[in-house]
């Protein structure tokens, strides 16, 4: 173990051999520290658009030390706050997340969970696949032979077969976005995936892709559809057996231009054909130049099952990815107090709008009015009639002086302090502005006469002209109780979460039904949806007129948190 960064530590659970054997690089000091419900351990990678983190559920660390293995793993895909408040990207990333959730093949990483966060940082999370990407294992160890090459053909065609079933192009199939898995290849990255039911987000001549496998009509700013999905997968193939691009190299311009208007480099399928001319002749119906001329997905899969693909990994290969896969830590022991306390130091500092400094004039004319309200104050003494008693000055001397320091007294606070007026101070015409409280309550005896009442009319009138404020004999606005599963906070996504689904998500269902009265079993809430969740979740679902399938979907978990 590692050092415990006091910013990042959980980082302190994987060693610099740990994120070397992982694939993984050390976070910075600018990375953040938790995802929603997710401990961020590592870099993964990274592009213009976001980052892609090495994470693990929250949950297995507390006081003491607990293991957990490379299972419990997972990739966090974060768009940077930047993008996430431009509409076009939003729509993209909310988009990529559709895709991912509704395929659900062997060969691609399935959805784990997705959310906004209060740092505006959209997120969404997948399986951690141990194994390197395509990219990567050729740069190691070479070029594959020709029956891993059949493989992966056979593999990644068939995780084609499944994103056309669901009316979705990819439109960046790449050798960095192949992971190679113990049980296979799985594609990733549905970051500029196109589904046939949405809008298409580029303008006509906007290239989107990697431009040395890109299909021509991407390349040419047309529309791509699982065609072009194809082509990129003999780029791919032709890649992986030769470890060169059949479009060679040099600028995006001169690459764009070999993909739209050349064909592909004689050297690279000749070398193909050394090992293989049955793979050399697919690779080649592959890179037609034309849509039509080109393979579908599933007969790149028939193809390549009549040609005994390997069903193991080279020897180096399936070493990396047992050792990865064989990993195992320990959680770092981080007390429920020091958490809350990392979670502060950690996050994202918020710059505040310094408030405008006071001008001189401003100071000036304060001062002014406090001058101004100790002047009432003393004239309130001086004035005949305030009062017939000392204790009558002091009423309203302290009137005076808390209508200057507190600008909100009220007129009624005023009349508070000040002896109820006679009848005949009441109704007499000298006091038009029916204030009530300047008198003092003296009696007619001890009025002045009417031309000494003008003093009082001004003093009454600069006291009690002040607003409203609310009678403290009023009982407090009653404030409504929030609901008691609004404290689950353990899942903030909308990921299908279903029987046999483990974790946050899970977790965050059976909170909400514990807390709605839902009979979820005896074991509680614990990260497994069992027999007794779904009869719970279907209980719900009819009491409030869903559709009753067991399922928490799109539908159910707008219900569940309203």
């Amino acid at each position: 173990m590692s050092e415990r960064d006091p910013v990042h530590p959980w980082t302190g659970e994987l060693s610099s051999a740990d994120l070397e054997r992982l694939g993984a690089e050390p976070l910075r000091r600018s990375d953040p520290v938790a995802i929603g419900p997710y401990r961020v351990l590592a870099r993964l990678g990274g592009g213009g658009m976001g980052r892609l983190y090495l994470g693990r559920e929250a949950g297995v660390e507390g006081e003491a030390a607990a293991p957990y293995g490379a299972g419990a793993l997972v990739a966090v895909k974060v768009i940077r706050p930047e993008h996430a408040e431009d509409p076009r990207f939003r729509r993209r990333f909310e988009r990529e997340v559709e895709v991912v959730r509704r395929v659900h093949g062997k060969y691609t990483a399935g959805l784990v969970a997705s959310g906004f966060d209060e740092e505006e940082r959209l997120w969404m999370v997948t399986a951690y696949v141990p194994g390197p990407s395509l990219d990567d294992t050729v740069r190691r160890f070479g070029p594959f032979p020709a029956p891993v090459v059949w493989r992966l053909a056979d593999e990644i065609g068939e995780a084609l077969a499944t994103l056309a079933a669901a009316g979705i192009v990819h439109r960046d199939l790449k050798p960095s976005n192949v992971l190679l898995g113990a049980d296979g290849a799985r594609v990733i990255d549905f970051g500029v995936a196109h589904t046939t039911d949405a809008s298409v987000l580029t303008m006509t001549g906007q290239h989107v892709g990697t431009p040395a496998f890109m299909s021509p009509e991407q390349a040419d700013g047309r529309e791509a559809g699982t065609a072009s999905d194809v082509f990129s997968l003999g780029s791919v193939l032709a890649h992986a057996a030769t470890g060169r691009t059949p479009f060679g190299e040099g600028s995006t311009a001169d690459v764009i231009h070999r993909v739209v208007y050349s064909p592909p480099s004689a050297d690279v399928l000749a070398k193909v054909t050394e090992s293989d001319p049955a793979l050399a002749e697919l690779i080649g119906r592959c890179l037609d130049k034309s849509a039509e001329g080109r393979p579908s997905p599933q007969e790149v899969v028939d193809t390549a099952r009549q040609h005994a693909p390997a069903q193991e990994w080279p020897a180096s290969l399936a070493e990396l990815i047992g050792a990865r896969s064989a990993w195992s830590g320990l959680a770092a022991a981080v007390s429920p107090m020091e958490q809350l306390t990392i979670l502060r130091r950690g996050a994202p500092e918020r710059t505040l709008k310094p408030a405008p400094p006071k001008s001189r004039r401003g100071l000036v004319w304060a001062a002014v009015g406090t001058v101004t309200a100790v002047a009432i104050g003393v004239v309130a003494f001086a004035v005949p009639g305030m009062g017939s008693s000392d204790d009558g000055r002091k009423q309203v001397a302290a009137t005076a002086s808390k209508s200057a320091h507190h600008p909100r007294a009220s007129k009624s606070s005023a009349a508070k302090h000040s002896a109820k007026p006679s009848p005949s101070a009441t109704s007499a015409p000298a006091n038009p502005q029916g204030g009530g409280g300047g008198n003092g309550g003296g009696s007619d005896e001890t009025q002045p006469p009417a031309e000494q009442k003008q003093p009082t009319r001004t003093i009454t009138k600069i006291i009690t002209a002040t607003p409203n404020q609310p009678k403290q004999t009023q009982p407090p606005p009653k404030t409504s109780q929030p609901k008691p599963w609004k404290s689950c906070q353990y899942y903030s996504g909308t990921a299908l979460t279903q029987q046999g689904s483990r974790g946050a998500a899970v977790r965050q269902v059976q909170c909400i039904l514990k807390a709605r009265k839902y009979d979820i079993g005896p074991h509680g809430i614990d990260g497994q949806f069992g027999p007794d969740t779904k009869a719970a979740v279907i209980a719900f679902q009819r009491d409030h007129n869903l559709h009753r399938d067991g399922q928490v979907g799109e539908d159910t978990w707008p219900a569940l948190r309203a």
